[in-house]
């Protein structure tokens, strides 16, 4: 089982397999996983090829895109896990033990999505929107700071 078995995240955990007990899905197979080889933590994190394979294993068959979009999206939102991306071994979907990880998780999508909004801005420089994404820029620089 997990290292930090107080966190939030790991409490969040099992409450959801024990309001789902009867609904094995890809969603309570997937935290079944992740708690029985304790990927909790950041440095504990785990490939979606590992998860889609166990998935697989137990007769769920999803793509990987399929996967992140009705498994990890939707235990994102429930704040049961969370995800570093980066290629390779890098990136990975863990259960958070600590803030510190949540917030290591944020300041990346937050950084990806400064880079991305960077990337359009100067298409959209000449359109009648174009001042919108410096705004934008400006605003998640922000909240990038109240972490």
């Amino acid at each position: 089982m997990c290292n930090c078995p107080n966190s939030s995240w790991v409490q969040n955990a099992n409450t959801f397999l024990n309001r789902n007990r009867n609904n094995h899905d890809g969603k309570w197979y997937t935290v079944v996983y992740l708690l029985q080889n304790d990927h909790c933590g950041i440095d504990n994190r785990t490939s979606i090829d590992e998860i889609l394979a166990y998935l697989q294993a137990n007769g769920i068959n999803l793509s990987r895109e399929q996967f992140q979009q009705t498994v990890l999206g939707e235990l994102k939102r429930k704040g049961i896990v969370a995800t570093l991306v980066y290629p390779g071994s890098a990136g990975g979907v863990f259960i958070p033990c600590n803030e510190d990880e949540v917030k290591t998780a944020a300041e990346q999508i937050l950084n990806r999505v400064c880079s991305e909004i960077e990337n359009i801005e100067g298409v959209a420089q000449s359109t009648s929107f174009g001042n919108l994404f410096s705004l934008l820029k400006r605003i998640v620089s922000c909240i990038k700071g109240q972490l």
